[in-house]
């Protein structure tokens, strides 16, 4: 396996999802402060999900506008404009999950009781459900719920997508307790 081309930011990447139609890759991003110390790292209250235009990122990959580094084709992001979009979300975000139909990404917060959905084609963000303390990952059914992991909690919490994305109340479907 052979990486094609890397793209370069400001801050930490932390987990990562593709996109399902082969136009955004995202990934959570945190320290968006560029700070060296635990205070600086956490100072805003958001950082971001960044989502890289892959077909932009291909484009400037032909076109040269790259450094490579090791091998390996860099592309900065802040020299080749629309390649990265930076979509604010709660401070600290981890778990970065495309759902099964592609329509939405989901970032946790971490830091934040939050889980951001965002509409993956036009990369804003449609709801905010609380779910719970130090959300991780989110895993799905058939059948419109999500599966998020709280690590404060120590849960797994059940809900309902196009509950939440609609801002019904009842969006939490189950609370399971883990160890």
């Amino acid at each position: 396996l052979e990486t094609k081309f890397q793209v370069s930011f400001v801050g930490n990447a932390d987990i990562a999802s593709s996109g399902k139609d082969g136009r955004y890759v995202f990934v959570t991003m945190y320290n968006t402060e560029n700070g060296i110390t635990s205070e600086a790292m956490i100072e805003r209250d958001r950082d971001a999900v960044g989502a890289i235009d892959v077909p932009l990122a291909e484009k400037a990959l032909g076109e040269g506008k790259f450094t490579k580094i090791n091998g390996v084709p860099v592309i900065e992001s802040e020299k080749v404009p629309g390649v990265l979009t930076l979509i604010p979300v709660p401070k600290n975000p981890h778990g970065c999950n495309v759902t099964p139909d592609g329509k939405y990404v989901l970032a946790s917060g971490k830091l934040s009781p939050t889980v951001t959905v965002i509409d993956a084609h036009t990369l804003k963000v449609v709801a905010e459900p609380e779910v719970g303390l130090g959300p991780l990952h989110t895993t799905f059914d058939n059948r419109g719920n999500c599966y998020t992991s709280l690590f404060v909690d120590s849960q797994i919490v059940k809900w309902n997508l196009g509950k939440a994305i609609q801002g019904a109340n009842d969006y939490i479907v189950d609370r399971v307790d883990v160890h």
